[in-house]
């Protein structure tokens, strides 16, 4: 099987290949129990994208393609396999918060292990 080049692009930009990738989908909707407590909803929005990235290690040089290409966190353009649509697709996403702790240091440089950040559809 061919390797996929590109996996993950952010604004334009060509993430390294996250570690791991978890895609999901939800639904936003109002709801609230009435008077005889059965519940009464509407949706308000359904199959919103999540896209959960890990890498286990970055460089630093890595580590900034990465946040440089986050760096205006809101509208971003975001393009991946989109697997409930069977294909490549970019949706407009922000990026949520990030974890980026500190695995050691080399040459005086650190070296970040498990770099996490979500993409969640605008």
């Amino acid at each position: 099987m061919a390797k996929i080049s590109n996996i993950l692009v952010v604004e334009g930009v060509s993430l390294p290949e996250p570690s791991k990738m978890d895609q999901s989908d939800y639904d936003i909707s109002d709801s609230e129990r009435n008077a005889k407590g059965k519940m009464v909803a509407q949706m308000i929005r359904e199959d919103v994208h999540k896209l959960e990235c890990s890498w286990n290690l970055l460089r630093p040089d890595q580590y900034m393609i990465i946040r440089n290409a986050i760096k205006k966190k809101f509208d971003l353009n975001v393009s991946y396999f989109i697997a409930d649509t069977g294909g490549r697709g970019s949706l407009s996403m922000y990026a949520g918060d990030r974890n980026t702790p500190v695995y050691c240091y080399e040459n005086g440089q650190p070296v970040y292990k498990n770099f996490k950040v979500n993409f969640i559809e605008m």
